[in-house]
């Protein structure tokens, strides 16, 4: 953990003194009361101290990206830490949220660390894609190898088919560095695992926090779900959406409602509140509110379209080759009532990965989104910012 991570733990455990202290003033004794109130503020005042000063100048800032991309496209990104860190991470967020899903693990590890969260497209701020396109597993993974192009991440790579020349390298190539890691939560988790395995020469480290390979589907439901595909992209297309979206009066009233979106999801999962505004917060935008006279609303800006099925999905099979084609350190952080990891398929999965590269963390409490969540959140940043940090042998 970076050093200024443990002064954060120590002026939060202040504060909580602090408060412990103020609620618990004897009623009478006015002395009493005045050293107990100084005392509170003593701690209060060491912990802004332990953050000021431990934090390296920078750390908890923000930055609002706009990639440009070599390929026309252009994609929203939030970045941590300083752009020329040597440990450089690309965090990809899962299904229907945004870049801010890293919001309470990448100040954490900017410290010797640049993060780059995404906006994929269609969620956040960054553009729809076409009418003509598809959000699936592998047009996500190619926006997020756009990215680390547009970022000056990546470097020429093998080519698979090779150039006839005997070595598998692009003419002129020389085999790529790991100049970079990648961390993942639920969907992003599974386009990660996607592009490590596509770019085994450059991958540094993988990051996992709910996802371990992309969703898979079995053969015999493909007919229908082209069917479903094909129908529903063919009304997006038409302007044939539907309902109006729902409009919300307040970011609270946007909030609760993914947070009972959560509920919704397979097993016993759920979201805090706190997790909830946070990515509504980047995740809204203002409209007019129905019945117009002026009146403000917000509405969810992601496309209503990631709701619609893919016309093809992955088998079991493909996936596991993907997995035993990662070649890098790799780490998967779950949470007590996550997604459900059923068997035999989870344990084919982690059977699947080169021996030794993978290291699974337990957590005993938390949910889907123990990464955002106030009561997880440290614990995920605990396991996986000495991961990603930790320097590779030779």
């Amino acid at each position: 953990m970076p050093p200024w991570s443990v002064t954060t733990l120590f002026a939060t455990d202040c504060c909580r003194k602090a408060q412990s202290s103020y609620f618990k003033m004897p009623a009478n004794g006015r002395g009493r009361r005045f050293r107990e109130m100084r005392g509170a503020a003593v701690l209060i005042a060491l912990a802004i101290m332990a953050v000021a000063c431990a934090a390296p100048a920078g750390a908890f800032a923000r930055e609002e990206l706009s990639l440009a991309c070599r390929s026309g496209a252009r994609l929203a990104a939030l970045a941590w830490g300083d752009a020329r860190a040597p440990v450089r991470v690309l965090a990809l967020h899962g299904w229907m949220d945004n870049a801010a899903s890293f919001e309470a693990l990448a100040p954490a590890l900017a410290h010797g660390c640049r993060v780059v969260a995404l906006d994929l497209p269609g969620h956040g701020r960054s553009p729809h894609a076409a009418c003509s396109a598809e959000y699936s597993a592998v047009e996500h993974a190619f926006s997020a190898y756009d990215a680390l192009d547009a970022l000056g991440w990546l470097a020429p790579v093998p080519d698979a088919a090779g150039d006839g020349d005997g070595s598998g390298l692009v003419d002129g190539a020389t085999p790529a560095p790991r100049a970079f890691s990648l961390l993942g939560h639920s969907l992003g988790g599974g386009i990660a695992c996607l592009l490590a395995s596509a770019l085994p020469e450059q991958v540094r480290r993988l990051a996992l926090v709910e996802g371990f390979g992309p969703l898979a589907r079995p053969p015999e439901a493909f007919a229908a779900q082209l069917r479903d595909s094909l129908r529903k992209r063919h009304a997006a297309a038409t302007g044939e959406h539907g309902p109006r979206e729902r409009t919300y009066s307040t970011l609270d009233e946007a909030a609760a409602a993914r947070v009972n979106g959560a509920k919704r999801l397979p097993g016993k999962q759920f979201m805090s509140m706190g997790a909830a505004r946070v990515l509504a917060e980047r995740g809204t935008v203002h409209v007019d509110a129905p019945g117009g006279g002026g009146a403000r609303a917000l509405r969810f800006s992601h496309d209503r379209r990631l709701a619609h099925p893919n016309a093809q999905a992955f088998h079991e099979e493909q996936i596991l080759n993907v997995l035993a084609a990662v070649s890098c350190p790799t780490m998967l952080v779950q949470a007590r009532h996550g997604w459900p990891r059923p068997e035999p398929g989870f344990g084919e999965r982690v059977r699947a990965m080169q021996p030794g590269l993978l290291t699974v963390v337990d957590l005993p409490e938390g949910s889907h989104y123990a990464h955002l969540d106030e009561e997880t959140a440290a614990a995920v940043q605990r396991a996986i910012g000495p991961f990603l940090l930790e320097e590779d042998e030779g």
